[in-house]
């Protein structure tokens, strides 16, 4: 009863359809008969497409192919707008249907079956061998064999190399083993060459380019001595024995030439109560021994001193005038006076002060 309701009510629908058509256009074109029997199979076969939709996205279905044709068929009859979009509905759900198809489809076209292939390679060997066709069968060695034979034309292998034999021998010029211990060893003795200072070994004079350097250290050595005396030998304030007031430069050279005497045991520094460096001139015998014992133990202090800390050393030790007279670099250092009598007298002075 329900198809039947359907079926009433979409030939009412197409009647009113013809209605709204004017009856001019519908005399130059087709009867209301021949457009109802085209509306009818348009809606058929979109019903037929939507019902079979899940089939029909198989790819295994040839079913779209005909519903095409059909389309076709009733395509060729259409006159009017209203077919004419029945037809294009048509044609977009077979065309929906075919994408759907189409996702679904397996491009994997050559697909690898072991059983097959296990059995046509059985056959082939048995083939080969002219055995009979029996799947128990067991394999003989010489099966094997020419499987192996027949499946070594498959597989590309580069021919061995083989050196060409020749009349005569080559004759290889051996290369003379290098020495890296060589190479290391040079530069090595020209990296000490180059960093490792010369040592002033004595204050005899002898020492071309070093005579100025140690007279000047011998100089300072008879300096200290006479200064020690005067003071009843107490030790003496070492920055005021080589601070200059006068010239930061001349002070830097005092305590350069001062690390000369202590360095080779002529002089000693300690400290005072206040932990503060004293300097004082060591003895003949005892200078010896010092020597002797530098020769085994060897300890550097580095001494800096700036010009800000050179003027504020000056105003705390309220220095005048320098212990060690001021050089006059173009008069030899041989030919000074060792100290001047104003100069003597006021480091007397000073360091008696201090005591």
């Amino acid at each position: 009863m329900s198809k039947r309701a359907n079926k009433n009510t979409n030939n009412q629908a197409e009647d009113e359809d013809d209605e709204e058509i004017p009856e001019e256009y519908l005399q130059n074109t087709q009867d209301k008969g021949e457009r109802l029997r085209i509306r009818t199979g348009y809606r058929t076969l979109i019903e037929d497409l939507n019902n079979k939709k899940h089939e029909l996205v198989n790819p295994e279905n040839n079913t779209l192919t005909e519903a095409l044709e059909v389309a076709n068929t009733l395509n060729k009859d259409v006159r009017t707008p209203r077919e004419g979009a029945l037809d294009s509905t048509a044609i977009l759900t077979i065309s929906s249907l075919a994408r759907q198809q189409a996702d679904n489809l397996n491009t994997d076209f050559v697909r690898f079956e072991p059983i097959e292939f296990a059995e046509k390679l059985v056959a082939f060997i048995q083939r080969e061998n002219n055995a009979p066709s029996d799947s128990h069968s067991r394999i003989s060695p010489d099966g094997w064999k020419n499987l192996g034979a027949a499946g070594q034309k498959l597989f590309s292998k580069n021919p061995p190399f083989h050196f060409m034999a020749g009349s005569f021998d080559r004759d290889v010029k051996e290369r003379p083993p290098k020495n890296p211990n060589k190479q290391k060893n040079a530069d090595k003795e020209t990296i000490d060459k180059e960093t490792i200072p010369k040592k002033m070994q004595s204050f005899d004079g002898t020492g071309g380019k070093n005579e100025a350097t140690t007279a000047e250290v011998e100089r300072v050595l008879d300096i200290l001595q006479k200064l020690y005396k005067q003071t009843d030998e107490n030790p003496i304030c070492f920055f005021e024995f080589v601070l200059n007031p006068d010239s930061f430069g001349q002070t830097i050279e005092n305590i350069f030439y001062t690390s000369f005497l202590i360095k080779d045991g002529l002089a000693k520094t300690s400290l005072d109560e206040d932990n503060l460096p004293l300097i004082e001139p060591v003895e003949n015998n005892e200078a010896e021994r010092n020597k002797q014992h530098i020769k085994t133990r060897n300890h550097q202090t580095i001494l800096s001193i700036t010009p800000a800390e050179w003027k504020e050393l000056i105003r705390v030790y309220q220095i005048e005038e320098p212990l060690i007279p001021t050089r006059d670099h173009t008069i030899p250092p041989t030919k000074k006076p060792l100290i001047e009598s104003k100069t003597q007298n006021s480091a007397t002075s000073r360091v008696k002060g201090k005591k």
